[in-house]
């Protein structure tokens, strides 16, 4: 009888401690919406690769109908200020702060558009 008795408190004791564990590993993981300006498949693949290797991120999940990016972070990790500027850095919005460089795919554009005739010195391979 004693037996039992240890091994029904010992059961209970496990089944709580996991529970708890399992509560405190959610109360540490935030998500927010973050607005953007991708437009294509190419700037979901860059916006979703480069946030997800963020210190602190977990989860990226970028909408491309809606141009928001979810992501899931550790606050004590990164905070959402981070996360934009790092979106940023790819080349893109991030709520109210610009890019801090061209879209990529802006930028392969403005390279289709460029490559005929063009107003700047450089040498094409004539001599």
């Amino acid at each position: 009888m004693n037996k039992l008795k240890v091994i029904c408190i010992t059961i209970v004791m496990c089944t709580a401690m996991s529970v708890n564990a399992q509560q405190k590993e959610q109360e540490k993981w935030s998500e927010v919406i973050i607005q953007t300006n991708g437009t294509c498949q190419a700037c979901k693949n860059k916006i979703e690769g480069g946030i997800a290797y963020e210190k602190g991120v977990k989860t990226v999940d970028y909408d491309l109908a809606t141009s928001k990016v979810k992501i899931v972070y550790n606050p004590q990790k990164t905070s959402v200020d981070n996360l934009c500027k790092a979106i940023n850095k790819l080349g893109y919005t991030a709520n109210s702060s610009p890019a801090t460089r061209e879209k990529p795919c802006d930028m392969k554009e403005e390279n289709k558009s460029s490559s005929g005739n063009h107003d700047h010195k450089h040498n094409h391979g004539q001599h």
